[in-house]
């Protein structure tokens, strides 16, 4: 248990961060989902326009240290080859 007022302070602001960072991490997780839900639906379009919107989202994660670079590069990687292969199959 925090004694002094310092570390109140601290575990107050840790507590703050934490929800932001819930909520950033949750957004995203429901954009990637819109993203996978166009690619099942087999709309190649609408599925690259909504890449397209949540990349700055995505980039901004990362500068937050919300999500690390690499991760964020597998996601994108990943949607991507996905929205590709539509046209392929």
């Amino acid at each position: 248990m925090a004694n002094t007022s310092s570390a109140k302070k601290k575990i107050r602001v840790i507590n703050r961060k934490t929800a932001i960072r819930d909520m950033h991490k949750s957004r995203i997780k429901t954009h990637i989902k819109n993203v996978e839900s166009f690619i099942v639906k087999k709309d190649q379009k609408s599925a690259t326009e909504m890449l397209k919107k949540i990349q700055p989202e995505l980039q901004a994660s990362g500068n937050k240290k919300i999500l690390t670079k690499s991760k964020i590069s597998r996601i994108q990687k990943r949607l991507n080859s996905r929205i590709v292969n539509l046209n392929k199959k």
